[in-house]
């Protein structure tokens, strides 16, 4: 997963775990009865790639050496990683966890609805393993997701129609924010937020929202 924007879970996650044949870790999707590489591929740096080719036999290696997580977002390179990526995991779909993300700041949920399906169509999908509400730093951010019409309704209906298996947010400039998204009451199964040895004082997710999801099992 790229630096910016890591998965990350529950202590109980991050703990145990089998490991596959290659040696990776398996680890347990929180509360779920899922297991997910401990390693992921980001997908945004997939971009980067020097051209469509190339990146297709990078996704095919990493799918190839064990990992099963892989990290996609509607936007990021102007929905260049979620095409490439797709090609990559055509023949190899059923192998990996597939998350993308949704940008819907202030948007109505019917957008967010037209983004899942070009999101489906570009990664050559017809469901997301994980569909997150993406980057999440705007002190209004969860009154405008939570609100009527607003994206929370796309991801409960995208979840009820077997579109999308699990639903969550990312984000990493503010805790205080994850914790806003988390008091909306929304069922979220995931939050993606970054932890590193100097947060510990400075604007903490581990000390201001790992233990609450800990608590969620989230």
């Amino acid at each position: 997963m790229e630096a910016k924007d890591r998965n990350v879970a529950s202590d109980s996650v991050i703990s145990g775990g089998a490991a596959a044949g290659n040696g990776i870790p398996m680890k347990p999707f929180g509360r779920h009865d899922q297991q997910v590489s401990a390693l992921g591929f980001g997908g945004h740096h997939l971009g980067d790639a020097p051209d469509e080719q190339t990146a297709i036999r990078i996704v095919q290696e990493a799918v190839d050496s064990g990992i099963t997580f892989f990290d996609n977002c509607w936007e990021y390179h102007r929905g260049k990683t979620e095409d490439w990526m797709g090609k990559g995991l055509n023949g190899r779909r059923d192998k990996v966890f597939l998350m993308t993300k949704v940008c819907t700041h202030g948007r109505e949920a019917m957008i967010a609805t037209h983004m899942l399906e070009q999101s489906l169509r570009r990664l050559q999908t017809d469901h997301l393993d994980l569909w997150q509400v993406h980057g999440v730093g705007w002190d209004n951010d969860p009154e405008l997701f939570i609100r009527p019409n607003g994206a929370a309704e796309a991801l409960r209906k995208a979840k009820e129609q077997g579109k999308v298996r699990f639903l969550g947010f990312t984000g990493h400039k503010d805790p205080a924010v994850h914790l806003k998204m988390i008091e909306t009451g929304f069922p979220f199964d995931a939050v993606q937020m970054p932890l590193n040895a100097f947060d510990a004082h400075f604007l903490s997710f581990a000390e201001q929202v790992l233990p609450e999801l800990n608590r969620r099992g989230t």
